[in-house]
This record gives C-alpha cells, sequence and structure tokens, in this order.
C-alpha cells in the first residue's frame, strides 16, 4: 500500500477526439462543435470526451507483456473535475490503496488510487482502478 507509478506526459489531440468520437459514435456537440462548446458554460471551446482521458490513461499505465496483473475488473468513483483541451499534456499517478488476498486462490485484488492531471498540474480526473493480481509472478 502506497506504492505509485506514475505515466506520461501524453499530448492529447485534436484527432484523438475526433477518433475516439467516430470509434464510439459519441459525437456530443462539446466534443465536435468548437463554437456550440464554448457557448456552454463548462467550456471554452471542444473537449475530449471524459471516458477516452480514462482510456488513455490506462494506455500509459498499462505494461503490454504478460504480469503479476491479470485482469483490470472495474472502476469506481468516477469523477471529471477539470475539462481536458486539445494540447493539454496528461499524466497519471496510480497509487496502490488496498489489497485484498484471496485465501483460496492464486490472486487477489489491488485497488488503485488513479489521479490524472494536466501539465499546469490541475486534476482533471480521479477514480478507483479494480485489479485482479497474481499473488507471486511468474505464475506457478
Amino acid at each position: 500500500i502506497g506504492d505509485a507509478v506514475v505515466a506520461g506526459p501524453r499530448v492529447v489531440t485534436l484527432d484523438d477526439i475526433e477518433a475516439f468520437a467516430d470509434l464510439t459514435g459519441d459525437t456530443f456537440y462539446a466534443h465536435m462543435d468548437d463554437q456550440a462548446a464554448a457557448a456552454n458554460p463548462f467550456f471554452t471551446g471542444r473537449v475530449a470526451h471524459g471516458y477516452f482521458v480514462v482510456s488513455m490513461a490506462a494506455g500509459l499505465f498499462v505494461s503490454p507483456e504478460p504480469g503479476p496483473v491479470l485482469a483490470n475488473v472495474g472502476l469506481q468513483n468516477l469523477t471529471f473535475t477539470v475539462p481536458v483541451y486539445p494540447g493539454d499534456a496528461l499524466t497519471v499517478t496510480l497509487t496502490a490503496k488496498a489489497i485484498s488476498p484471496r485465501v483460496d486462490s492464486d490472486w487477489g485484488d489491488v485497488t488503485w488510487d488513479a489521479v490524472i492531471t494536466n501539465q499546469n498540474g490541475e486534476t482533471v480526473a480521479t477514480y478507483d482502478v479494480l485489479t485482479s493480481v497474481a499473488k507471486t509472478w511468474p505464475a506457478s
């Protein structure tokens, strides 16, 4: 508990936002129309999808090779706090929050506190990542 991983930064581009909209079908005006987004009291222009921001963060902290993390099994308490605009550089910090070994299994559960910040140090999203993790690696 308390061990942390910091990953990033990665710059969000307008192409990222448009590709995510194309892939998901989420074409909400705040992601696609600069003038309409700027007319919204929450934004000053087009913004990234919150779910893109969370997915991008996973791409920063997930290691591609097999390892002790067996699966991400959920998210809890997701909150978006500051809009993300094209050109923002995002960094994610994961801190181990809770470790729950399973007595009858070779794996347990680890809950990570996730905080995504922008280039100004502002928190743009917070949530808990729930993972299933092997007790030993490589697995026996």
